[in-house]
């Protein structure tokens, strides 16, 4: 009693261990160790279970260090230099298994993205609906199970290639907006665009081909400088922007916009009882009345804007995501897609994802399942060798998973600190072939194109350091594959305010954008803000890289009649914008007026005054000072 007495009032730190060795004729020696990761005792603590808990904790420490060394001096810590790197075992697996749950999502996400390409379902003739049949939706529901499985094989294969051959602890998986791009832009939405599924397939695989060879040759330094500045800072914003008006609507969000006749878009959130079909007015339905209704629909019809409890509960995952991420906890979108799922899951509610009819029932008899292997044998591609119009689509992938690419293992070298000043860092050669090389392994499987993570920084931070973190990001990947209809039941609004949050986070590239120089500002903004409006990423990028080389080139030729811009901070700040800047922040004292006294003359009062030392008349010099600031 007295050693736990002085045991419990010691002002002890977390960082101390003390040690307390009593040697009694009962017992032959006893030993209390008091660590950071176990409760302080109290007076009224049993001495026994604070000495249990203190064994456990010893026990535990003990297994943990003995494991790191074993795995150390063994083939596996030799391969990856994790104590080169000044590493341990236990570490690499903490920021493996950080790294995975800030990316987990992604197994929710990318398959019900890419489903609605369509994939290699056909319209069944026979049926008037065309793309919004019967028929072709429950080929759709198939399709988005064969993904969930297509997705994690590809994230597992590209998560082993970077941790043994980069050594990196980097994990891959496909791209979010490139996702997007593939489905909306190429593809289109249900296969109506002018690229088939298969083209669409091919021209990753081409797309990644190149990018191999541009990583072996070193030619993707050189092709970066060829972009203008500001469409680079800007295409991160842009594409998140695309994510975030995705999430906002109803195919994979939350259902807050939805269509209008008037304004394309307008305020939603309805129920599905007052939602209102959009149809195609084409001369079949105008002539012979036979309407084709689409997945878009408005609530200015049959009113009930808001009241979805759909809608309010995928806003309440959004704020979850949101308040956790500014505890900077890693698995905050995992609290917030896993709550409404969950709730989501209760049949016979407003807000259930399985509502009692046949698609809903037929979802339910799949997530009964729980552990399932889905075949592939729908979405393992046919490649083709027609390509037509799938020129843009290469080269729009191929520049932004460049730039993706580049971004992310420039910024997770630099936080591990082995990044040079030349933007170097170790096995780079072999980190941009494998992102290359999974790309071509994805494409196989209908995947959009695999790329690193940013979310790798998570693991970074928990102090990972070698490629044996991605090694075991791979295996989680791996035992994702047997739990598809779980990953396959999470419902879109649980995804909506997922990507509306990463679409805020990627716009944080905009801070590095130059909006004194007015070139930069256009052509940065339009590379935003025509991304989400047209649905497409390319148009985007033809709207800022042909912005900023049409205005450039007129300040050039206007040079020539001597009309210069000016380019550096100093005559920068003389334009408008930078006018406006610095009327708002700069804060211009009220002056006071100084009258000589008696004894001093005018030059020394002067001399007070520029030097700004004066002593204001008021006899209340607080009261001033809070006048200023």
């Amino acid at each position: 009693g007295i050693l736990h007495f002085f045991a419990s009032e010691a002002n002890l730190k977390k960082e101390q261990t003390c040690c307390f060795v009593v040697s009694l004729r009962c017992l032959p020696k006893i030993q209390y160790l008091l660590f950071s990761a176990s409760p302080r005792p109290t007076l009224f603590q049993s001495p026994r279970l604070t000495y249990l808990q203190t064994k456990q904790t010893t026990n535990k420490m003990k297994f943990i260090e003995a494991m790191n060394e074993r795995v150390d001096s063994s083939f596996i810590g030799k391969f990856f230099q994790i104590k080169e790197r000044g590493s341990s075992f236990s570490t690499e697996l903490a920021g493996a298994t950080a790294t995975f749950l800030t990316m987990a999502y992604i197994l929710a996400v990318n398959p019900r993205i890419l489903a609605d390409s369509g994939g290699p379902c056909v319209v069944d003739p026979d049926d008037p609906a065309g793309i919004f049949g019967e028929s072709y939706g429950e080929c759709l529901e198939k399709i988005k199970q064969q993904y969930v499985t297509a997705t994690a094989i590809g994230s597992m294969v590209g998560c082993l290639l970077m941790g043994l051959v980069a050594n990196l602890p980097i994990a891959l998986a496909p791209g979010m907006g490139m996702n997007a791009y593939f489905t909306y832009s190429v593809v289109g939405f249900r296969g109506t665009g002018s690229v088939s599924y298969q083209a669409a397939c091919t021209a990753v695989m081409i797309e990644g081909a190149i990018f191999f060879v541009l990583a072996l040759t070193g030619l993707r330094y050189r092709i970066i400088r060829l972009i203008p500045e500001p469409v680079r800072i800007a295409t991160p914003a842009g594409i998140g922007a695309f994510l975030a008006h995705l999430g906002l609507q109803t195919a994979e969000g939350i259902g807050a916009v939805v269509g209008d006749i008037a304004t394309a878009v307008t305020l939603g959130g309805c129920p599905p009882e007052k939602q209102t079909k959009l149809v195609a007015w084409d001369d079949l339905c105008r002539l012979e009345g036979i309407c084709v209704p689409s997945d878009n629909y408005t609530c200015d019809v049959e009113g009930g804007i808001m009241t979805s409890g759909r809608t309010w509960l995928g806003l309440l995952g959004m704020m979850i995501i949101a308040v956790a991420l500014g505890y900077r906890s890693k698995l905050s979108f995992i609290y917030g897609i896993a709550l409404v799922t969950i709730v989501s899951w209760f049949r016979n509610t407003a807000v259930t994802y399985f509502p009692d009819d046949d698609a809903g029932n037929a979802r339910f008899d799949y997530f009964k399942k729980v552990v399932d292997i889905t075949g592939l044998d729908m979405i393992i591609t046919p490649f083709t060798s027609d390509l037509a119009n799938a020129g843009v689509a290469i080269v729009t992938m191929l520049y932004v998973d460049f730039l993706d690419t580049s971004g992310t293992l420039l910024g997770i070298a630099t936080s591990m600190g082995v990044i040079d000043e030349e933007g170097n860092f170790p096995k780079s050669t072999q980190a941009y072939s494998v992102d290359a090389i999974s790309t071509m392994f994805g494409s196989i499987f209908g995947l959009s194109p695999i790329t690193s993570y940013i979310e790798s920084g998570a693991g970074v931070e928990a102090g990972a350091k070698t490629g044996l973190t991605a090694v075991i990001c791979g295996f989680y990947f791996f035992i994702a594959i047997f739990f598809a209809p779980i990953l396959a039941s999470i419902p879109p609004w649980a995804i909506g305010g997922a990507l509306i949050i990463v679409g805020a986070l990627m716009a944080r590239s905009l801070t590095k954008l130059n909006f004194n120089r007015i070139s930069h500002a256009v052509s940065g903004f339009l590379t935003v803000i025509v991304m989400p409006l047209t649905y497409s990423i390319a148009y985007g990028l033809i709207a800022g890289i042909g912005t900023y080389f049409v205005m450039e080139g007129m300040f050039w030729i206007l040079s020539f009649v001597g009309l210069e811009v000016p380019v550096d901070e100093e005559e920068a700040s003389k334009l408008i914008i930078g006018k406006s800047f610095r009327k708002l922040t700069e804060a211009k004292p009220k002056k006071e007026s100084i009258e000589p006294s008696d004894n001093d003359d005018v030059e020394e009062s002067s001399a007070k005054v520029e030097t700004e030392e004066v002593t204001p008349a008021s006899d209340k010099p607080e009261e001033v000072d809070e006048e200023v600031a």
